[in-house]
């Protein structure tokens, strides 16, 4: 028995931001989409508690169940979570119709939550600690940001996603590498004035080069991934990565274009958006590789199998 995903569902409330709503800050929208290969972006508004969109996520999942009781874990990440006493994911469970006998915890490790979040999950199941584990990214970036920020306002959205994880006869067994160097904490960071500070072209060589590196790890401990997820951090990032796995013969997700760069729910948004367009079958291989604030970086890979409803 091994774990792997069983369900996928999404929420991207809020409105539609358009490049051009960043020219009152002197940013064109050819400039943003040859930059970060970005056009438009999903930002909710101030008063909606993550809470409520996390559950949104979370809630067709459960109403698909058989057994919504067999959930012992949620895991909620989340990077923009302001709510720090008590953390999301108990209010979470409840507005998503779970039970109060599970393991309810918030996990923040930036951008590579949902991986971490994965492993986590995964090892839950394979261990015998839970019959199912709901993993649930939610993000409110654009509360982080500073709007007139020439270099960061533009890049980042909001959503939410969730997956499903299940021990099944029929699934391989997940594998996992992650790493993290303290040590390069400055690279991406929120400042004490609010805003988030990014050393650009650090950051892309490094997040290039550690992504790489921990998808080769996939590919060389199989089973090979048969479709690979990079975080949705930037255009010109992932571009990078797709030349890793074309020569593979493995579909590269990018989908960043119409979300931006939604931190840890970057990856299960991509993903969802690609089952629903069909250019995925429901059943095959996840390779999730991502790098983030930290720094930290990991990727996993690990069997799905979803229902026609969560890939239409």
């Amino acid at each position: 028995m091994s774990a792997g995903i069983v369900d996928i569902a999404t929420a991207k409330p809020g409105r539609r931001i358009d490049n051009d709503h960043f020219a009152s800050i002197g940013l064109t929208d050819e400039w943003i989409r040859r930059r970060s290969g970005i056009s438009a972006r999903s930002w909710l508004p101030e008063e909606t508690p993550l809470a409520e969109v996390a559950a949104e996520a979370c809630a067709p999942i459960v109403t698909r169940m058989d057994d919504p009781s067999s959930v012992d874990a949620l895991i909620v990440v989340s990077t923009s979570s302001r709510q720090r006493i008590p953390g999301i994911a108990p209010k979470v469970a409840q507005l998503a119709g779970l039970g109060p006998a599970l393991l309810a915890l918030d996990m923040n490790a930036a951008c590579c939550g949902f991986v971490y979040g994965l492993v986590t999950g995964a090892s839950l199941c394979e261990a015998g600690q839970a019959r199912s584990v709901l993993v649930c990214s939610v993000e409110a970036m654009s509360r982080m940001v500073d709007r007139t920020d020439r270099q960061t306002a533009c890049l980042f959205g909001d959503g939410a996603a969730a997956v499903l994880l299940e021990d099944r006869a029929e699934f391989a067994g997940f594998r996992q590498t992650s790493g993290c160097d303290g040590a390069q904490e400055a690279l991406m960071r929120e400042t004490d004035a609010g805003g988030i500070r990014l050393d650009g072209m650090q950051v892309y060589d490094r997040a290039v080069r550690r992504m790489s590196e921990s998808a080769r790890y996939l590919f060389d401990h199989g089973p090979a991934p048969t479709v690979l997820v990079g975080h949705q951090a930037n255009g010109r990032i992932l571009e990078q990565i797709r030349g890793f796995a074309s020569p593979l013969g493995v579909p590269f997700v990018n989908r960043i274009e119409n979300s931006g760069n939604t931190s840890s729910a970057s990856i299960p948004l991509a993903f969802a958006e690609e089952l629903q367009a069909g250019s995925l079958p429901p059943s095959g291989r996840l390779g999730a590789v991502a790098y983030g604030a930290g720094e930290a970086w990991g990727a996993v890979s690990l069997d799905y199998r979803v229902p026609s409803a969560a890939a239409s």
